[in-house]
């Protein structure tokens, strides 16, 4: 399965629009730390009292947001691959005003962060809250970003729209990426028996941060839902399947991605054995500390091309089972979830892959992709169930592959292991939604992977290429932002007069369709994308 991105031109966009907000509101508070003048000099909902130190946040447009906190020690130097450590306290008053550093990557228009990051320092979260201390204490939505597990960070969403409009507490988080946060390899298991889950560890400690200290931002601890979408799904319901995160949250929302394929730890130690080697770090014993010695750059540069590519594994401490098997045989958080896709994310990953390099799939192509993929004796049935002739190009037809076999189907599957517990599906399917990625391909998007994000985070794009939201769209991301913000609450979505969303269950099996101006339940899921199908080709 190929690497799984976010969106690019509109959480630029959104990352700008936070930065301007901050800068609007901050005279010269540009350093780490402020002289000690003390809480009582300061405005009382802009100053926070955190387990380390006291924090200044910034008021814009009437939410307070605290930028750049640190929740964890900077992993670099010994501390690189090993699982996160306290963060150091500070005298005074620290200025959180503006994102921190992004973890280490190379910069890629296809997560959003286009700008190549060396920065190891990079533990950092950021909150954003109503205007003011509430009477009672708010529910709390902890965000973890996409972006292929190699690129990415919590500042480029703007929480601020959601914890306004819905009276929650956002919280988005940086966490270590690529080799820095997935390396397996011996010499690091036997370190400390996390080994390839560095990055899932970080956002574990992330989660304990908010248990330590929300409630000084006037968020409920016992109220936490953590939510993601493409790589970040996965990463929330890698969570589920995870020991060590429990009771670190009580609600979940997957987007794009729950049961995304991950790596079992013999080969993910394989793959880092190789690009250890690649290093010049050939020896099994001293591969680990040969490897901290390597600058951020060279990592970078190796990890290109890296079979597989990067993201949790499993069979370590950290998540002992896949997260499709553990969700199979029960062995998972029975927490309530919101889990879903769009109706047309394969679009994405076929327009950046072909289309963007202007090398659009030739009929002649598609059977040869469609083999080297799945394999001779499937791609001959995949060709009749979607044959080309029922596709305007060679392109979507691909893409109506690409969507059902990786996002669709194991949705479904999602869905069906969970329905005990209490899970609402979705799908995503604006048709029309706005193009927010500054390019154009020859086909249109739809709701392609991702896009619905502008709508979660209640950012109309601000890109004058891209058109603004119509009354209908702005209503459909109203409804969304109240559905995903009353199932953080309550575990249940629905109220506040929107079109009431079923529990799914195995036998109607419903999920709600998130459409402009006709948002409902729908039960042909599973025959629109061809499940049983699927399940033959896949197991």
């Amino acid at each position: 399965m190929r690497k799984l991105a976010i969106s690019a031109a509109a959480l630029l966009a959104v990352c700008c629009v936070t930065a301007a907000g901050a800068a609007a509101s901050v005279s010269a508070a540009t350093s780490a730390t402020a002289p000690k003048t003390g809480p009582a000099a300061e405005s009382a909902s802009l100053v926070v009292h955190t387990d380390k130190g006291f924090i200044r946040g910034v008021e814009s447009e009437g939410t307070r947001m605290f930028l750049g906190v640190p929740y964890a020690a900077p992993p670099a130097g010994d501390l690189r691959w090993r699982p996160p450590q306290p963060a150091a306290p500070w005298p005074g008053i620290r200025n959180t005003v503006w994102p921190n550093s992004t973890c280490a990557q190379d910069g890629a228009v296809v997560t959003g962060e286009p700008a190549t990051s060396l920065a190891e320092d990079c533990l950092y979260l950021n909150v954003y809250t109503p205007p003011s201390r509430p009477r009672r204490p708010l529910p709390v939505m902890v965000w973890i970003h996409g972006g292929a597990f190699t690129g990415g960070a919590g500042s480029i969403y703007d929480g601020a729209p959601l914890a306004a409009r819905e009276n929650v507490i956002v919280v988005t988080i940086n966490y270590r990426l690529g080799p820095f946060g997935f390396l397996a390899l011996p010499s690091l298991d036997a370190e400390s028996g996390f080994s390839g889950d560095y990055g899932l560890l970080d956002q574990q400690a992330a989660l304990r941060w908010v248990q330590r200290n929300i409630a000084s931002f006037g968020g409920n601890r016992h109220d936490v839902t953590i939510f993601g979408e493409s790589a970040g799904g996965a990463s929330v319901c890698a969570n589920m399947a995870s020991p060590a995160a429990s009771g670190l949250f009580q609600r979940a929302i997957a987007e794009s991605g729950c049961f995304l394929l991950g790596q079992t730890k013999q080969t993910a130690e394989q793959t880092g054995v190789m690009f250890a080697a690649k290093l010049g770090c050939a020896d099994a014993a001293t591969a680990a500390q040969c490897l901290r010695g390597k600058p951020v750059q060279d990592i970078l540069n190796a990890a290109g091309g890296v079979l597989g590519g990067w993201g949790p594994v499993s069979g370590t401490q950290a998540l002992p089972l896949p997260t499709a098997t553990a969700f199979q045989t029960g062995r998972y958080a029975h927490v309530p979830l919101i889990q879903g896709t769009n109706h047309d994310e394969g679009r994405f990953f076929v327009g950046f892959e072909y289309d963007y390099l202007g090398k659009p799939v030739t009929a002649a192509e598609y059977p040869q992709i469609l083999t080297a993929e799945f394999g001779a004796t499937a791609a001959a049935g995949i060709q009749r169930t979607y044959p080309l002739p029922a596709y305007p190009s060679p392109d979507l037809a691909y893409a109506a592959v690409f969507t059902d076999s990786s996002f669709s189907c194991p949705a479904l599957q999602a869905d069906r292991a969970t329905w005990r517990s209490g899970v609402y599906g979705y799908e995503f399917a604006d048709e029309n939604a706005p193009n927010d990625f500054n390019v154009q391909f020859s086909f249109p998007l739809a709701a392609a992977h991702s896009t619905e994000l502008q709508y979660v985070f209640g950012m109309v794009p601000t890109l004058h290429i891209v058109p603004p939201f119509t009354a209908a769209q702005s209503a459909l991301s109203a409804d969304m932002m109240g559905y995903w913000a009353r199932f953080a609450a309550t575990g249940d979505p629905n109220g506040g007069g929107t079109p009431y969303w079923p529990r799914f269950d195995p036998v109607q099996q419903q999920i709600q369709e998130l459409v402009p101006s006709s948002a409902g339940p729908q039960s042909g899921f599973a025959a629109e994308h061809h499940c049983a199908f699927w399940s033959t080709v896949q197991g």
